[in-house]
This record gives structure tokens, sequence and C-alpha cells, in this order.
């Protein structure tokens, strides 16, 4: 069972609380450049607050492998941009080592990178019980990391109470709209490597499947058609070919080496361009505006560079299919926020998308399986 904070208050109130939140925020130039994370943990933070709570923030940040990475994946960067900004209203203080902590009510502390310890990683139960130590319960928010069974994300729940924050239940309530359908479903797939997504494009209710990007070119491949110089993965994915649910591109946006002369094309008329962008036809977009339900996952194209003409249609599609059938929209993804968050400002994106899933990994297991393998861990593991 999922115990959500809200629904044990008196086990949490005037405690030391481990909150592990995922604060893996990009960056640039050691900088934060979107804090969407940090500010949707907020609910859970200003509740835990409320209860007189100290909390102990445990993220990761980047994926440091060296030495030199720790100058660029610290988590003083967060604790620097939090302060600066006020994020909390109220100072925090960075912490480093295990030593342990004098209970003072309403104090947070912001953790180094739990990547940095030997062990995160592989769930290293030493490490967990490291942590452990610094406070006497455990709440996980970091939905982004549940996908991943480590020390901090899972290994904790063996030694401390454990409950899920409200970033976690807003998350799952959210997506189990798609993993029990009620209502024609379209899921959107974009993005390059398709070899990421094969369990959830055979395991998905949905009834159609969109797939753009890189992955159509994958598939396209396989089915001996020329691509030019453009990316694709070389696997097997024949079962797919002939899906009835799978809906790939007619046109296609071509430029050659130094990313100019772009032209549209379709399939049989590449040559040895490269495509950078793939476009549905309109009535091939109806199948979107006609759903109850639609997830986007992924760009179309190359947008960064400027190639967004396919993603521009399917934002366009989500519009109408709120407007024509009251459809549920949802989108998930790195790429995809960054996407929307380009084109559309925080007071569009209501008459476009009705919830955006921070997960990106996590988000698209859940899909698949309806639960996360550090949920499950927990629940099977957890101290009551």
């Amino acid at each position: 069972m999922i115990r959500y904070i809200d629904q044990y208050k008196n086990e949490i109130v005037n405690k030391k609380v481990i909150l592990r939140i995922d604060y893996n925020v990009p960056l640039q130039d050691v900088k934060v450049k979107d804090d969407t994370r940090i500010i949707e943990s907020l609910e859970t933070i200003n509740f835990l607050l409320n209860l007189n709570c100290d909390i102990i923030l445990l993220t990761h940040l980047g994926r440091p492998k060296t030495e030199e990475d720790k100058k660029k994946y610290t988590t003083k960067i967060l604790y620097s941009y939090i302060n600066e900004n006020k994020i909390f209203n109220t100072d925090v203080e960075f912490l480093d080592n295990f030593n342990e902590l004098v209970f003072k009510g309403g104090k947070i502390y912001l953790f180094e990178n739990v990547r940095f310890f030997e062990g995160e990683t592989k769930n290293s139960l030493d490490l967990a019980k490291n942590f452990a130590k610094l406070a006497d319960v455990f709440v996980n928010d970091a939905f982004g990391s549940l996908h991943r069974v480590h020390s901090s994300v899972a290994g904790i729940s063996n030694f401390l109470p454990t409950f899920f924050g409200f970033l976690v239940k807003k998350e799952i309530e959210n997506l189990t709209k798609f993993t029990d359908p009620k209502g024609k479903f379209t899921l959107i797939l974009g993005g390059a490597k398709i070899s990421d997504k094969l369990g959830l494009i055979k395991n998905i209710k949905a009834h159609k499947i969109f797939i753009g990007g890189a992955m159509a070119l994958t598939i396209y491949k396989q089915m001996g058609k020329n691509i030019g110089k453009s990316f694709y993965e070389d696997i097997d994915i024949n079962d797919l070919i002939n899906n009835p649910k799978i809906i790939l591109p007619n046109k296609f946006v071509t430029v050659d080496d130094n990313y100019q002369n772009k032209e549209i094309k379709e399939i049989d008329q590449v040559g040895n361009e490269i495509i950078v962008d793939v476009i549905f036809d309109d009535d091939q977009l109806q199948d979107i505006e006609n759903s109850e339900l639609v997830f986007w996952n992924g760009p179309m194209g190359i947008f960064e560079k400027g190639f967004q003409d396919g993603s521009m249609l399917i934002l366009a599609s989500l519009k109408k299919a709120k407007e024509k059938s009251r459809a549920f929209v949802s989108v998930g993804g790195g790429d995809t926020l960054s996407f929307i968050n380009k084109n559309l400002s925080k007071q569009e994106i209501g008459n476009y998308i009705d919830f955006v899933s921070t997960g990106g990994g996590a988000t698209l297991e859940f899909l698949e399986k309806s639960t996360l393998s550090a949920i499950e861990y927990i629940i099977n593991n957890v101290k009551v």
C-alpha cells in the first residue's frame, strides 16, 4: 500500500524528516536553467514545515563520474539558487556529512549530491543506513527517480517509517488515467531512440500510437526505405511494422550537411540528406483531435536548431482535442517540456495541456507497468 503524508500526520509531526526530492534540474553555465522540479516540491515541503518538521533534502544532480564532475554537479549550485531566490521563504543550510542533527523545528537542510557517495546507485544499505541516521522519518517525493532502486530513493525505507509526498500522489493519480483508459487514448512518441520505448509501445493500452522523430526513421529503415544520413538505431523491430495501432509520418523535413537548404519530402524522395523533422498529415492528426485521452512524449524534430514544424502541428492538435473532445491531455519528458516552454507562456499552457509530468523515464515506466521499481521495493521493505 502506498502511504501518503496527508494520511499520517501524527507520525510525522515534530520529526526530523529526510525528504527525497528530484532536483536534477537543467543547468547552463553551472547555474539553474529551469526550476520547475524545485517549485513542484513546494507543496510537500510547506506541509512538513506546517507540521514543525526539520527537513533534510536529498537529491542527485547529473551523473558525476570524475572528481572534475563534482565541481559541475555539486548541490551547492542548488543551495545558492534556492537561497538567492528565497524559494522556501527561509534560508537553507548546506550539509555534507552524517553527523547527528539537533532538532530545531522548521529547519531546512540541503544535502550534497547523493551520487557523490559510494554505493548510491547500487542501493548500498550501508549508505542508506547513514542517511537514515539523520532523521526519524523518510518521505519520498522524487517521482522522477522512482524507477531507480538507489540508496537514497529506496534503501532508506529499510530503516525509517516511510511515506510518499504530494508530487508522487499527483503523478500517480494523473498517469493512472492512461494505464486504465476510459475512452479513446492516443499516445504520441518522438525523440531519438525507439529502443528505450519498445516495452511501452508493446504494452500500453492505447488505441493509436503516433511515432515521430528519429524513432520513425528507425522503423522506415527496417522497412527498407532510404533515410539518407539521418540518425537511426540498428535494432530488430519487425513486429512494429504491421502493427495497426502505429501511425507513421508521411512527410519529412530534410537539410544538407550544413543544416541548410530545407525541403519537405515524402520518404521515397529522400536522397543523401539529413532528416531533421517529421510531419503528420491533417487526416492523421484527426486521430489526435478526436481522442479523449492524449499523452505526448518526445518532439518530432530537432527543435533546438529551429526544426519544429512537426512539433507545432502536434501542439495545435492537442488544443483541438481539448476543444472538440474535451480530452484530458498530458505531456512528459525533458525535451518535450523544453519545446513547450520555448513556445508557450505559463498562462497559455492550460489551453493545450491538463497535466505536465515531471518524470521522464519514470513517467514512461509507469505508463508501461502501472507501477515503478522503487515503489514496489518500498512497499515490500518499508519499516512500519
